[in-house]
């Protein structure tokens, strides 16, 4: 175990889980990489190119905007799929248009990546940036003792809560097993 981990130099406030939203002001992103997300209703619709079941996802109360946990939302589905229909109705449904993942990718670039160049062009009439967006490193993924000292990541949102309790519980159960190994402690 290392003796300083670097989320005993983290001071808070700290997140609270506010649900499947996204993190980033562009209403991407999710540092919650070990799990809590949405039920994912919409981004499977999207993947399966169902316009009904989107529909009926959203008019029974399921987020357009949803991120999963790598910060994803259904519109970056639409668009690796290269499903410009989709990609319509989601945005006039409310989704967000430059919501950028973890790695600050937006629709745009997963269009791009797929060679999806209709989709691109449809975006881009719309509004969409071509800019890459904010990179996130989720709550889990281990960090430098200074990580959130340097002025580089400055940017990136504090660890949630839950999961600040979390090491902290696993640390003291460490420490009382380690504890009962020694003699004499």
């Amino acid at each position: 175990m290392e003796k300083n981990p670097w989320y005993k130099n983290v001071q808070g406030p700290f997140l609270q889980w506010q649900g499947p939203t996204g993190i980033k002001a562009d209403g991407g992103g999710c540092t919650r990489g070990r799990g809590l997300v949405g039920s994912m209703t919409v981004h499977r619709a999207a993947h399966s190119r169902d316009k009904d079941a989107i529909i009926r996802a959203v008019d029974a109360g399921a987020d357009v905007n949803e991120v999963e946990a790598a910060g994803n939302t259904p519109l970056h589905s639409a668009a690796y799929e290269g499903w410009t229909e989709g990609c319509e109705l989601l945005l006039s449904l409310g989704a967000k248009i430059d919501a950028s993942n973890n790695a600050g990718d937006r629709p745009w670039h997963w269009a791009r990546n797929m060679g999806h160049q209709e989709v691109q062009d449809f975006l881009e009439q719309n509004g969409a940036s071509t800019e890459q967006g904010q990179v996130l490193v989720q709550d889990h993924v281990p960090k430098v003792k200074d990580f959130f000292q340097k002025e580089c990541w400055a940017h990136h949102p504090k660890p949630h809560a839950e999961y600040m309790d979390w090491r902290k519980k696993e640390d003291e159960a460490y420490e009382a097993e380690r504890a009962k190994l020694i003699p004499g402690m």
